[in-house]
């Protein structure tokens, strides 16, 4: 399966190189995106009620329970934004669950990168409140970690791997902020990959002052992991 995928987007890009209208390198295409390769560290949390106030914006209500999390990921492969890593926290929002009925998501804050034309594109096409930066994971003899932010501040996930990987797939909804515009930006991701159980051990969250990361606070960890040689696409 991972040498089509791989095979597919090879000739999706050669494809590309010859077709009218080609995106330079430079630019910020615009959606649908593809990233192969990928590997991402997560935690599921419930938020603390009084640090989501004034994040949403009008018209997105957290889930009743306060659920959501916070993930660090990076993707060698691809089309569109690759190389590509991110940092970020999210609520899950009630309505637009997606087609595999997951909640749909709303992300809080967090970096993109480490090209500053991914940055870009989250906030161009899903209106998304990110800035740029960088992302990495790693790990040690009893744990997996992953680490994104820029100067400013960070995102820290540690857990402890306890069982074995199953295949997983689905699909995410990820709701933008409007901006002022009519309606909200719908980010929808199907992915698939390797997903590996894990005991979450610690999320750190800094922000700069003022921002919603900055007054951002975790109630509970429910459930961590990882997700491994994972192929996704941002479609809108």
């Amino acid at each position: 399966m991972k040498n089509r995928t791989q095979i597919a987007a090879a000739a999706a890009l050669a494809v590309a190189a010859t077709a009218p209208g080609l995106v330079l390198a430079e630019d910020s295409p615009p959606p649908p995106y593809l990233m192969t390769d990928a590997n991402t560290v997560t935690i599921a949390v419930t938020w603390n009620a009084d640090s989501l106030d004034g994040i949403l914006p009008e018209g997105v209500m957290p889930a009743e329970d306060l659920s959501g999390g916070l993930n660090v990921y990076d993707a060698d492969g691809g089309y569109g934004l690759t190389p590509y890593s991110a940092a970020y926290a999210y609520v899950n929002v009630k309505g637009w669950n997606s087609s595999s009925n997951a909640p749909a998501r709303f992300i809080i804050g967090g970096w993109y990168g480490p090209d500053p034309k991914v940055s870009k594109a989250m906030r161009t096409h899903f209106n998304a409140d990110v800035k740029t930066g960088d992302a990495s994971q790693s790990a040690d003899n009893e744990s997996w970690i992953g680490t994104g932010g820029d100067e400013a501040g960070t995102i820290k996930l540690v857990v402890k791997p306890s069982g074995d990987c199953i295949a997983a797939g689905g699909t995410l909804n990820y709701v933008g902020d409007p901006g002022g515009g009519e309606g909200y930006e719908l980010m929808q991701i199907p992915f698939v990959g390797n997903y590996c159980p894990a005991e979450p051990v610690s999320v750190d969250i800094s922000g700069p002052e003022g921002s919603a990361l900055a007054q951002l606070k975790v109630d509970k960890m429910l459930a961590g992991g990882q997700l491994r040689d994972g192929t996704f696409a941002f479609t809108d």
